[in-house]
């Protein structure tokens, strides 16, 4: 057996171990449950990348995972508040829109979107909808800050074109 494979191993025997008692602390801390699942398996993703740093003691390992477990929760849970605010801001703007104007509103603006590459409308969409700034969007792009400050601009010129 190579070391590899050995780390591997062990690695499955922690999963094994702490799993459940993850779930469980997930389970008893978000609505809806279901989310529990999803939880463990972003927590199993961090514990999995940073292996490395696992104690070795088994107590103390399986207190780590708990200690990234209530990240990945905080993270969760932020998300969630950013989801609700983003959420409220929506309604209360379509809520002032004349109710005949807002299904076009809808389509039109759908239909700008759609003309733009997928990216630039990715990028329009995380500094809109997710609040991101233009950084942190170009940070979860994959791309520079200044080539996403220029995708930025030339994706609101075509969507101003397009809207008129």
């Amino acid at each position: 057996m190579t070391a590899e494979t050995e780390a591997d191993t062990d690695f499955a025997g922690y999963v094994d171990d702490v799993g459940p008692d993850l779930l469980a602390y997930f389970v008893r801390r978000v609505f809806p449950t279901e989310d529990a699942a999803d939880l463990v398996a972003e927590t199993m993703i961090v514990l999995w990348r940073r292996q490395s740093d696992l104690p070795n003691e088994r107590d103390s390992a399986r207190a780590w995972a708990f200690g990234v477990a209530r990240q990945v929760l905080r993270n969760y849970r932020r998300a969630g508040a950013r989801r609700l605010a983003l959420t409220d801001a929506l309604r209360s703007q379509l809520q002032s829109l004349p109710p005949s104007n807002a299904g076009e509103l809808r389509v039109e603006l759908s239909r700008a979107l759609a003309a733009l590459r997928e990216v630039d409308r990715e990028l329009v969409l995380l500094v809109a909808w997710e609040g991101l700034s233009l950084e942190l969007a170009a940070v979860s792009l994959g791309i520079k800050a200044p080539a996403a400050r220029a995708r930025y601009s030339r994706a609101r010129a075509k969507l101003r074109e397009v809207l008129g």
